[in-house]
């Protein structure tokens, strides 16, 4: 619907601007599956390198009567990346896994965080007008916005989070009729 389709209000019918009609809409903000999956499937392609460079290493290792110093150096580097990317496969994995499962909904009474996993469930819903303050600020190399309630309560999402995390905050500072603080 665009603006120029947005029926005139009609005196007494409760929604009196595009505004309010928009606010009144139930919006769901969660990652792109399609991307998530590709972050599994990088997790499953470091596996893949793993392996691939462990056998490298064995073939430097083996036969024992060709072995050198500088096999032998060569082989612990590529046993030290194999190790690397090993290690790479379960955390990719469990990054996109997690990134399914987070979102965010906005309808009329407020916003309702699900940030938790299936084991650890983490459910926050606060009221438009439980919304204290918006804050962000730069944690490492994460994006870090933080939704704070007035009982203080709060939701905390990253960019490990939210692949777009500024998106998901401006839209509800948007709802709230807050602004970001930079913290």
């Amino acid at each position: 619907m665009s603006t120029c389709d947005f029926p005139e209000p009609i005196p007494g019918a409760g929604i009196d601007s595009q505004t309010e009609f928009t606010h009144g809409t139930l919006v769901v903000l969660r990652n792109c599956w399609l991307v998530c999956w590709a972050i599994m499937s990088v997790g499953i392609s470091a596996a893949f390198i793993a392996l691939c460079m462990a056998m490298l290493v064995l073939s430097l290792v083996f036969p024992l009567s060709d072995f050198s110093l500088a096999k032998g150096w060569n082989a612990l580097l590529w046993a030290l990346s194999a190790f690397i990317f090993g290690s790479m496969c379960p955390w990719m994995w469990t990054m996109g896994r997690r990134m399914l499962d987070y979102e965010v909904r906005l309808d009329s009474r407020g916003a309702e965080f699900k940030l938790g996993t299936k084991r650890e469930p983490s459910n926050l819903f606060l009221t438009w007008d439980r919304i204290a303050a918006i804050t962000h600020q730069r944690v490492g190399n994460a994006q870090e916005y933080r939704v704070l309630g007035t009982d203080g309560s709060k939701a905390i999402f990253t960019s490990y989070t939210f692949l777009r995390p500024k998106k998901v905050a401006l839209t509800i500072a948007d709802r709230a009729g807050k602004s970001i603080q930079t913290a």
